[in-house]
């Protein structure tokens, strides 16, 4: 699903005044004029005003797909115009998008960044300290990667007047304790951590240390880690922001809405109060800070900060010039979407700049001797462990990847749509015959093999899951990927999660390619199915592992794969129901009633043991949690639900979605479908009864979130806070229990045995935020009624196969990347007629052959099969793959090379072909260009049998996809 371009929508809102450098005019009374993604160079001097092309002002803003964090910078003196200053991204993870935060240094240069894959949001530990971190200089696009990984909550990183950040590491309710780090943008070094107890929140550099936000106040840290109030608060301080007076100013939470205040010199003083959510503070380059939005009543500002009538969310640019509002479309939700609508469009190559386009060259000779191979040696044959098997039986997950006879099937959306209105009403019973699209399982059909539960408290006809729920579930899950790199209809390896157990959450980077077998997540497919799915011989503590006929279907079948996370989702209602976790009246068929369910479905549920001790649903996705961006507005909602004739949702939001828990994700994802570009919008998605207004107003307080004149729907702190649960939603008290110090100080009061406070505010009481859930919560929408009875659709039709040897001489010999004989899913069988195919991997250390972290095989190669690797440099990135003839042939021979059309994208892979006078010449080929070609590789004399190899490390380094697939030979 990697596209070649990203296609972007942006409102760019700019202030119609000249530009006035280096100081900003104040605009209060001024509203933004909405322009093209960039300027025409005929209307500058109108709306930029003369001085533009001496302008200093530079926008920047970042955005996420499969190929990574993009940094996108445009200058007032080029018109705006948007380029690609870098992308982000780390080897070896399978993801649909990168997401993550920025801010930018005070010269205006440097921006820091955290990133991850999407999925990282999806668990708590990952999330609270797994990002990536870099800095990127937004005049070279030079790339700074820092030995150091943080949180991806909202409020990090945080950058200060100067060249510094801050960085914070969050605890959560295993690992107690918040850790901070001081980072020179200029020079890309990063200060040991600084360790505190409880939650901090939304730390700043400031003098040689930092100010954080804890309990209701602000906390000056030193360097050595020590803290100092700095002031109080009426609820958590959020949003700091430093200016070059050595001011903090800040967010906070008050009685009748929201606050901005400042501290400096020992004083703190108020900036503007307003509704909460309607105003926000934002940096400029050189120490200006920007009062954005509309506050009620403003108070006399200094002199660093200005008012800036723009969106408190828009990306506000150095000089407060230029307001950047991220607009994804529904298509762009997917990475290989493309914008349909807009006020603007850019493309965003993936590409390096100034890269050619070579077509097929013989380059150079040279004498140098050719790296031993396992000559002869085929897949079919290799020992487990191996250097030379693209497989790890030794993992700890049941299926593993790389396996030739093990690849799933990737479905159409329309398909996993079916799959779920069907297994909702217990109807996914269609027979799956015995060796069905070549999984290796005997006749099974998915709820028969997975029955579905009856559901606690629910009546006839209203007794089943909302389907919404469930593809919510799906899409936040894996964006509905059953298989791993593959489009609808392909196969590939199922979609594994963190499958080599890698630890890339801790704070030690160096340790992220190493292989851990017994931390691997094991989570399968579509609904990331993780109960039951370890290797029989490797269950966690407690695990009942399920039958291997199961595990393969979970693994392989999106259908059986759906039945399995159904029954998990079926569980879960069940256990927080018959517990008294209640929404509502309680009716499964509507969609806010799910909110408790699918919240245990995410982290779990702690079940009372009746000892006094705490019990419910965790902390991690708690509204409440401090973590959580309290100015969110409903995910994936409207802007505004009273605009009755704007009815996009602000599909951005899928680029962090890291502000919201899980479970206000899933109703987000219930309300608004993703488009694959496959059929449309990916499913229908759940309605609410009423008229546009009141239907739409019924939709933005799905999640529970409340009305804030104004303003818009806003958390209600109160609703998941409260007596029953040791949390008081005005309090803001800091986690000490060991090892929770680093939390973020928040509402939660309840302490362990010994008076600590240890964030188990667990919730485990009824809720109801609509008095009137019977007509007012949201309705599921069917497309696949079960009474009607639909066949399963059909099959996606991308990426076909290449079954026949069309195309190449009469007589050639191929030598494909399977043994002869192998089974594919869309071709009769492999066409291997003679020599041989060997793989090597290299890795970080010996028997740990990191190079297969980021190895893949799809079925859209010559013969039904092929690999990718991708084009790295390193030995531990290492893939080599060796083609050989048979060694009795001898004199000319021309070879040809087949190029997949898919998973083959580098603009110069490198054959190495070893002749009779064992010299290796080496042949060029952009494979971008020749995809589902043979491609001839010249003629060369041989004594003894022909050797090709390709190396995915002789590739230049941009991580395009290097193919290995069949060879031909024509002998004469």
């Amino acid at each position: 699903m990697l596209s070649t371009t990203l296609r972007r929508t942006l409102a760019l809102a700019v202030l119609a005044t000249a530009l006035v450098a280096p100081q900003l005019a104040r605009a209060q009374d001024r509203a933004p004029a909405t322009v093209g993604a960039s300027i025409a160079a005929g209307d500058r001097d109108a709306v930029l005003g003369r001085g533009w092309r001496g302008s200093t002002d530079r926008a920047w803003t970042t955005t996420g797909d499969a190929a990574g964090l993009h940094i996108l910078v445009a200058d007032a003196r080029d018109g705006y115009a948007w380029r690609t200053a870098a992308t982000l991204a780390e080897p070896g993870f399978e993801t649909d998008r990168w997401v993550g935060n920025a801010c930018l240094t005070g010269s205006g240069r440097r921006v820091v960044a955290v990133y991850a894959p999407r999925t990282f949001t999806n668990h708590e530990q990952l999330g609270a300290r797994g990002g990536f971190t870099a800095v990127v200089d937004l005049d070279t696009g030079a790339v700074r990667r820092l030995a150091v990984t943080s949180s991806l909550a909202y409020f990090n990183p945080g950058c200060g007047a100067g060249e510094t950040a801050a960085l914070t590491q969050e605890g959560d309710e295993q690992l107690s304790g918040t850790r901070l780090v001081r980072v020179d943008a200029g020079t890309g070094r990063a200060a040991p951590p600084v360790r505190l107890a409880g939650q901090v929140t939304s730390a700043v550099p400031t003098g040689d240390g930092f100010t954080a936000a804890r309990g209701r106040g602000l906390i000056r840290v030193s360097a050595t880690g020590r803290a100092t109030a700095l002031t109080g608060a009426a609820d958590v301080p959020f949003g700091l922001t430093v200016d070059g007076d050595g001011g903090v100013s800040y967010l906070a939470r008050t009685a009748g809405g929201m606050a901005a205040r400042r501290v400096a010199g020992g004083r703190d003083t108020l900036l503007a109060q307003g509704g909460f959510g309607a105003f926000g503070l934002a940096r400029g380059s050189a120490g200006r800070v920007f009062l954005t939005g509309a506050p009620a009543s403003v108070a006399a500002l200094p002199a660093r900060l200005s008012r800036v009538a723009a969106d408190p969310r828009a990306d506000l640019s150095t000089g407060g010039q230029l307001a950047v509002e991220p607009q994804l479309t529904a298509a762009e939700a997917l990475p290989s979407g493309t914008a349909r609508d807009g006020t603007a469009a850019f493309r965003v190559p993936t590409a390096p700049a100034g890269t050619t386009m070579p077509a097929p060259t013989a380059a150079g000779t040279t004498n140098a001797a050719p790296t031993a191979v396992a000559a002869g040696t085929t897949t079919a044959a290799l020992a487990a462990g191996s250097s030379t098997d693209p497989s790890d039986p030794e993992g700890y997950c049941s299926i593993p990847r790389n396996q030739t006879g093990t690849m799933a099937y990737q479905p159409r959306p329309r398909q996993v749509e079916w799959a779920v209105d069907y297994a909702v009403f217990k109807g996914l019973t269609q027979l799956r015959p015995a060796g069905y699209r070549k999984f290796g399982l005997p006749a099974y059909a998915p709820q028969a093999m997975f029955p579905p539960r009856d559901l606690v408290g629910a009546v006839p006809g209203r007794d089943h899951v909302a389907a919404q729920i469930m593809l919510g579930i799906l899409t936040q899950e894996s964006n509905l990927w059953q298989a791993s790199q593959a489009d609808s209809g392909e196969y590939g390896n199922p979609l594994i999660g963190n499958y080599y157990g890698r630890h890339y959450y801790d704070a030690n980077t160096a340790d992220d390619w190493r292989i851990n077998w017994a931390d691997a997540d094991c989570g399968y497919g579509i609904g990331q199915v993780t109960d039951g799915m370890r290797a029989a011989a490797h269950p966690k503590p407690g695990e009942h592992i399920r039958q291997p006929t199961e595990q393969r279907a979970i693994a392989l079948d999106y259908a059986a794969n759906i039945a399995a996370g159904l029954q998990i989702l079926q569980d879960k209602w069940n256990e927080t129901m018959s517990a008294g976790l209640v929404v509502h009246n309680g009716d499964p068929t509507r969609i806010e009633n799910w909110f408790f369910a699918v919240w245990a479905y995410n982290s779990g549920f702690h079940p009372d043991l009746h000892d006094g001790s705490s019990w419910g649903v965790g902390w991690g996705n708690n509204p409440a949690n401090p973590r959580y961006d309290p100015t969110r507005h409903p995910f994936l909602d409207v802007k505004d639900p009273r605009k009755t004739d704007d009815n996009v949702p602000v599909f951005s939001d899928a680029a962090h979605p890291q502000d919201w828990p899980y479970q206000e994700k899933v109703i987000g994802w219930a309300a608004a479908s993703i488009d694959t570009g496959d059929d449309g919008a990916g499913y229908r998605i759940a309605y609410w009864n009423g008229d546009t207004l009141t239907s739409r107003l019924r939709r933005s307080a799905a999640s529970g979130f409340a009305e804030v004149p104004g303003v818009g729907f806003r958390p209600r702190p109160e609703l998941f806070c409260d007596a029953t649960n040791s949390c008081s939603p005005g309090a803001r008290v800091q986690p000490d229990e060991p090892g929770l110090e680093g939390e973020k100080p928040g509402p939660c009061l309840h302490r362990n045995i010994y008076g600590q406070y240890d964030l188990k505010c667990w919730y485990h009481a009824p809720v109801q935020w609509k008095t009137d859930c019977p007509d007012s919560c949201g309705y599921e929408g069917i497309r696949y009624d079960l009474s009607v009875g639909y066949t399963e659709p059909a099959d996606g039709t991308h990426w076909p196969p290449q079954c026949t040897t069309t195309s190449l001489p009469t007589g050639a010999v191929i030598v494909d990347d399977l043994p002869a004989g192998t089974v594919t899913p869309r071709c009769p069988n492999a066409s291997s007629t003679g020599g041989s195919f060997g793989l090597e991997f290299s890795g970080v250390a010996p028997g740990e052959y990191t190079s297969k972290i980021d190895f893949h095989q799809l079925d859209s190669g010559y013969g039904g099969h092929m690999w990718f690797a991708r084009a790295r440099g390193g030995d531990q990135f290492r893939v080599v793959g060796t083609w050989r003839t048979p060694v009795e042939w001898t004199g000319q021979l021309t070879v040809y090379a087949y190029v997949p059309p898919h998973g083959a994208k580098t603009r110069n892979a490198v054959y190495q072909i070893r002749s009779v006078d064992n010299r290796i010449r080496l042949v060029t080929v952009d494979q971008s260009t020749f995809a589902g070609r043979w491609v001839n590789l010249g003629r060369f004399q041989t004594a003894a049998g022909l050797t090709v190899r390709l190396d995915n490390t002789l590739s230049d380094s941009t991580e395009a996809s290097v193919g290995y697939d069949a060879m031909a030979f024509v002998r004469g």
